[in-house]
């Protein structure tokens, strides 16, 4: 159930209802952003103040609101409101795609409708396509391409991706940009941030550190050097080929709207394992509803997993090798027969089915591999993707993870770098003192100092959502509570999009049902790092924090 719609949007609400000044419709009519703006919240209005008012009735009247309430607003509003978030696009559609991570707050009527747009919006027609195929290369589209597939393979905030063929027979997945891609975006954050900076302050910094990304994510050119630089990154980690794949730009097809790269075969990663599950439910008499259930209250019950301890990628490897060479022999002598006593039908004898064997999906270790990797890329290498949502990854018919999105990257200094290992080191260590160091250093502050409230705050930003952090509340009471405590005043956005990576895979893999706590699998890796740099936890202490500090952009804000 939707049942904790976020204060920001109800103070907006409020403010939209009650603005209906000269001025706002002068606006709405010059200019974009306060137009798509009201367009929203005009949207979202209804559906905000149905869940208030449930809200409201159930405090007043407790026990007056049963579930089947709830559940009858959620099946009229949320198919609408998400369909509407998809027509807007831009940041309403990236907010979405955040929201499609919170299971622990939303529905799953809701979850199933805010994945749509991880690569599901509408699309642009395909005269779109090519004119903008055209702008950017100065050639006809059938001059490069043998073959463009019309219908996307996916469609997300500023652009789609089509499959296609080049002259010469390579298979390719194009990706071209929405024309109007970058002004929405620009229009977007002037107008959300204005509304922010007076409805929800506490969002502002984050609002910073999305800007400055956004700007980079809208040249493909960026992209497609990021996809070298990070294809060379894994083989040099050890994670490619065995375990993930990235493809490559190609040649200089690469352009500010236009990437053309190295198609990798596979579901969404998302899709993929509910499909291999709903079949293997479907073969053991049950559904995957049934299972879904019974893994959301085996998390409920006993809390996070714990972290993957199974076979290794290169005991796997050899694995499904046994079971290749198990299949060719028995498929051979099945080959035999069915060549020779196969024919003979008028002896009863009948063809037999070849055998294709089929490897257990491991869900633990497709989780456990995205930890690895995500750690390895932002202390290792300081060069990350910052949004690793459902639709940023494929699941390769042979069980490896296809790493297809890249726009979003981002880049870390030394100092950066080093400053994300001692957190997730201290994080793991539970060295609540060297934290607070860090974010004292950092340029933090808040209007009591509690360092209690910044404790938790450290733990919900870049490591876990357990109950243990947060007990019964979602994300929007937890926060809401934590503000009311020590109200936050300043801090640096150097390492929030490292925060939003953190958040992004939690919610990837609670959306799996294998969540996650970041500290398990990044606290080791941070330690080892420090040790091979020749700094090692141990040796931090004030003089070398002031060394390598981060030199911080900071955020002000202030509660109404």
């Amino acid at each position: 159930m939707l049942r904790a719609a976020t204060s920001v949007a109800g103070k907006a609400t409020g403010a939209a209802l009650v603005g209906g000044s000269g001025y706002g419709a002068y606006l709405y009519q010059t200019n974009e952003g306060t137009s798509r703006m009201i367009k929203a919240y005009g949207n979202f209005a209804p559906v905000i103040l149905s869940y208030r008012f449930l809200e409201a009735k159930e405090k007043l009247f407790p026990g007056s609101v049963t579930e089947k309430d709830w559940s009858y607003l959620d099946k009229t509003y949320a198919k609408p409101t998400i369909e509407r978030l998809g027509e807007l696009q831009g940041m309403y559609t990236k907010y979405g795609q955040i929201a499609a991570g919170m299971t622990n707050t939303l529905s799953d009527t809701w979850i199933q409708e805010l994945r749509k747009l991880e690569s599901d919006v509408p699309p642009r027609s395909i005269d779109v396509v090519h004119k903008t195929i055209e702008e950017e290369l100065g050639v006809p589209v059938d001059a490069v391409f043998d073959w463009l597939d019309p219908k996307p393979l996916g469609s997300a905030s500023i652009g789609q991706v089509h499959s296609a063929r080049l002259r010469g027979g390579t298979e390719v997945a194009v990706k071209v940009q929405y024309p109007e891609a970058g002004q929405l975006f620009r229009d977007d954050m002037k107008t959300i941030r204005k509304f922010f900076e007076i409805l929800a302050p506490e969002n502002v910094i984050s609002l910073s550190a999305l800007e400055k990304q956004n700007a980079l994510e809208l040249d493909y050119r960026m992209e497609a050097d990021n996809l070298k630089q990070v294809e060379q990154n894994m083989r040099l980690g050890g994670f490619l080929p065995h375990e993930v794949i990235i493809p490559l730009p190609i040649g200089d097809l690469s352009t500010k709207r236009l990437l053309v790269m190295e198609k990798i075969p596979g579901p969404k990663l998302n899709d993929g394992v509910r499909a291999y599950f709903s079949e293997w439910a479907k073969q053991n008499g049950t559904t995957l509803e049934e299972l879904e259930k019974e893994a959301k209250l085996k998390i409920e019950k006993e809390g996070i997993p714990a972290k993957y301890t199974g076979p290794s990628p290169t005991q796997i490897e050899r694995y499904k090798f046994l079971l290749r060479v198990r299949e060719k022999l028995m498929n051979s002598g099945i080959c035999a027969y069915n060549c020779t006593f196969g024919r003979l039908s008028q002896l009863g004898c009948k063809q037999k089915d070849y055998i294709k064997s089929n490897v257990p999906l491991n869900l633990p270790r497709l989780v456990d591999t995205l930890m690895r990797v995500h750690g390895y890329q932002i202390m290792k290498d300081g060069l990350f993707n910052a949004d690793p949502h459902g639709g940023n990854f494929l699941l390769h018919p042979d069980g490896r993870i296809g790493m297809i999105d890249y726009g979003a990257t981002k880049k870390l200094t030394k100092n950066e770098r080093l400053t994300a290992c001692l957190l997730w080191a201290a994080l793991y260590r539970s060295d609540e003192d060297l934290l607070w160091e860090l974010s004292i250093l950092g340029g933090y502050k808040s209007k009591y100092g509690r360092k209690d409230v910044l404790m938790k705050l450290m733990r919900f930003a870049y490591d876990t959502w357990g109950k243990d952090l947060m007990g019964n509340k979602n994300v929007q009471q937890f926060i809401d509570e934590l503000k009311s405590e020590d109200p936050w005043e300043e801090g640096a956005d150097n390492l929030v999009m490292a925060s939003f990576m953190s958040i992004r895979l939690r919610s990837l893999a609670l959306g799996m049902n294998h969540p996650v706590k970041c500290s398990d699998w990044w606290g080791p890796i941070a330690e080892e790092i420090l040790k091979e740099e020749g700094l090692p936890y141990e040796s931090w202490n004030r003089e070398q924090l002031e060394k390598y500090k981060v030199e911080p952009n900071i955020q002000k804000f202030k509660f109404g």
